[in-house]
Formats: C-alpha cells, sequence, structure tokens
C-alpha cells in the first residue's frame, strides 16, 4: 500500500483480505500509512468492498494492550472486528494456512527447511519427527 494510494489501488475488488499491519497503521495513527489505512477502512465501512481476515489478527492486535494491562484496549479492537460492517472474522485453520501457502514459496509463510516428518523447536532447529 502505498501511502498515497490508500483504498483506490482496492477499486474493482469486492473482497479483500486485511492485514495486521493495516489495523496497526491505523489504529497507531502511523505517520506515513495511517491516512491511507484510514480510507480503506472508511471505503470498508462504506460498502465499497468486503473484506476478511483471521482470527489471528485480533489476536496480533491484543498483543500490546495485553502487556500494558489495558483489557479495555483489547475488548475494543475486539468489539470493532466482530461488528465492522461488511468485514468478517474467519477461523484460522489448517485448511486455510494450506490453501495460502499454495500462492507462496515455503520462505513466504516462514516454514522454509520444513519437509513432511520435521518440526522446528523453541531455538528454530529442524528435528525429525519419531514416527507414532
Amino acid at each position: 500500500m502505498s501511502a498515497t494510494t490508500g483504498s483506490a489501488a482496492l477499486r474493482g475488488r469486492k473482497r479483500v483480505l486485511l492485514d495486521t499491519s493495516l489495523w496497526i497503521y491505523h489504529f497507531g495513527a502511523h505517520p506515513r500509512f495511517g491516512a491511507a489505512a484510514g480510507r480503506i477502512l472508511g471505503d470498508l465501512e462504506a460498502g465499497r468492498f468486503t473484506a476478511i481476515a483471521s482470527e489471528l489478527t485480533l489476536l496480533e492486535l491484543n498483543v500490546l494492550p495485553l502487556r500494558r494491562g489495558r483489557q479495555d484496549i483489547a475488548d475494543e479492537y475486539e468489539l470493532l472486528l466482530t461488528h465492522l460492517p461488511n468485514f468478517e472474522l474467519v477461523p484460522l485453520s489448517r485448511d486455510i494456512l494450506l490453501e495460502a501457502r499454495g500462492g507462496f514459496g515455503f520462505s513466504d509463510t516462514g516454514i522454509s527447511g520444513l519437509r513432511a516428518g520435521h518440526r522446528r523447536d523453541r531455538r528454530n532447529e529442524v528435528h525429525e519427527e519419531a514416527e507414532t
């Protein structure tokens, strides 16, 4: 998203996926992208397009307020994301992740180096899974 185009880049789209960064730019009044994010959300609310985000977005948005002991802000984010017109929070499932992965290389999805039967530990090291 360029700071100057904002919602103009979404013209002609019927349904879009909104990333967490858009909400952060808007809520945090980001100096470069905040206004553009606000225009996108205004167009969404006006019904110029519909949008979805995964429930993971709600979790990501709540990290900072909850770390700061601001349950009230976390509650406001949840209220907004569950009642915003033309917007839907969708559950994040394995099927959704696998479908999304189809359009990206593994490195783009943050799981580079993993193959069937492998896992990453807390230090991000790859290990072979024991067969059960």
